[in-house]
């Protein structure tokens, strides 16, 4: 498919993209595979993500060393860094045809549009900002909204996270009876060289004593892999042999695990069977990850695992490893599948620990394993996954109703507003009568009743007495 525009598709990010030399994240990946995806199609792409200083002067950690290593990024013609805030002069510059936001957090800062909005949901956003310790619910819940009403086309990256996305496109205007959420699950580069060649770059070292589990990725508050750490640490500890090659840690942009991993890296870090990674840039990880054995990804269970399409466990895959995964999400059914590693679990210590004592002792079949982890790989290269926002970028359009909705919407929101200062002033005058001495002496007298009953009562007598003397006079004039 070829674009039939002279002008660029805007994909917009806010996290760092996987550019040679720089670590990267799930989002930055997944930004990038619908870029190159589109790329792919023959359309005219611009990347554009914030100028986070990794990404304009590159920044590692040396496995040795554990320094910063700084060098200079080799930037492709086609990506574009920008300065938060300053959204509406890139779009001003490149006058795109349509607009990707890869997720919906940054659409409060893109202007109003005079072309079509694409909303990439790669996951339960929401419940993401409620693990990570986020107490406005009410505040994200209508900043979500908002972006939504925005779209004119919307994509989610799986199929059980879909049924998750229907409530919140409904409630923001969209009619599910003529509106689809199409998948494009996360995607890789394509795989033909790879499986037209399973040698030298995806073959593990040569020892079969020599079995490097992998794990990868940011420590975030909605996953937590500590159980499956600890038991294999003592699994390898038992039998003598193996290795965890441990890559990654805090968020490279922020930690928003609120320090609750920070017990398990010292452990880690401290141990004799770990290599500490840190971040390294993605090009060199997909290199040492081919010549590891086996991938370690198997997390606690809780809602945002049960709908999240993870990116981490693809790239293991794609670079040949099999996987210890759970027993609960879709990529579990391609697992099971494809025969590409094993799906169990999270608190069956008993199936984890026979799992890797096999692994261990040269009792599974890694070598098959691996061969069937690429071909799982292959069925979600970019360019084969990108087929539904493909077809909407040919021929953009503006959703229909779109304005009409926006407006409704606006009138209610002014609507409420006024509301709200009828009860502001409502409540400014109430405190102005309150703040009053009359009001104050009044307010204040059904707790000094019980003080002033006695004196009440004395005074009650004279009226009494006058009472009395005026009756019996009134009794003399009538005889």
């Amino acid at each position: 498919m070829t674009s039939p525009q002279s002008r660029p598709i805007l994909v917009l990010t806010t996290e760092p993209l996987p550019l040679p030399g720089c670590p990267t994240t799930g989002a930055g990946l997944r930004a990038w595979g619908l870029a190159e995806g589109l790329r792919a199609r023959g359309f005219d792409v611009v990347i554009a993500a914030p100028d986070y200083e990794a990404q304009s002067q590159g920044a590692c950690e040396h496995s040795k060393t554990g320094q910063r290593v700084r060098h200079q990024v080799s930037r492709p013609s086609h990506v574009r860094l920008f300065k938060r805030g300053d959204v509406g002069r890139l779009l001003a510059e490149l006058n795109p045809a349509t607009v990707v936001l890869q997720h919906w957090g940054m659409a409060r800062e893109v202007p109003e549009l005079s072309v079509p909005l694409v909303i990439d949901l790669a996951g339960p956003h929401l419940l993401e900002r409620m693990y990570w310790g986020e107490t406005n619910i009410d505040r994200n819940f209508s900043e979500k909204l908002d972006a939504l009403r925005r779209a004119d086309f919307i994509t989610c990256s799986g199929y059980y996270q879909r049924h998750y996305f229907h409530a919140f496109i409904a409630l923001a205007g969209f009619d599910l009876r003529e509106c689809e959420i199409p998948v494009i699950p996360f995607s890789v580069p394509p795989l033909y060289d790879f499986l037209a060649d399973m040698s030298a770059p995806h073959t593990p070292c040569a020892d079969p004593t020599d079995i490097r589990f992998v794990y990868g990725g940011a420590f975030l508050a909605w996953q937590d892999p500590s159980k499956a750490l600890i038991w294999l640490l003592e699994e390898m500890e038992r039998a003598g042999i193996g290795r965890l090659e441990f890559y990654g840690g805090a968020h490279p942009i922020a930690d928003v695990s609120g320090g609750k991993f920070a017990g398990l890296l010292k452990i880690l870090a401290s141990h004799p069977c770990v290599t500490m990674r840190g971040y390294v840039p993605f090009d060199q990880l997909l290199a040492n990850y081919r010549k590891c054995s086996v991938a370690l990804d198997l997390m606690a269970r809780n809602p945002e695992r049960e709908l999240a399409f993870t990116t981490r466990t693809l790239i293991y895959l794609y670079c040949g490893l099999p996987v210890i995964h759970n027993n609960y999400s879709e990529l579990s059914d391609i697992i099971r599948g494809h025969n590409c590693g094993w799906t169990l679990d999270p608190d069956d210590e008993e199936s984890f620990r026979k799992t890797i004592r096999s692994i261990l002792t040269g009792h599974a079949p890694l070598a098959s394993l691996r061969g069937n982890a690429i071909r799982a790989a292959s069925e979600y290269a970019w360019d084969k996954t990108i087929d539904p926002l493909a077809r909407f970028c040919a021929t953009p359009r503006m959703r229909a109703g779109k304005t009409e909705k926006l407006l409704a919407i606006e009138a209610q929101i002014r609507n409420a507003d006024s509301i709200r200062a009828e009860r502001d002033a409502v409540r400014t005058e109430l405190d102005t009568i309150r703040g009053k001495l009359l009001f104050r002496i009044q307010n204040r007298l059904p707790r000094l009743a019980p003080l002033a009953a006695p004196f009440v009562w004395l005074c009650a007598w004279p009226v009494v007495a006058w009472l009395m003397i005026l009756f019996r006079n009134r009794q003399r004039k009538s005889e």
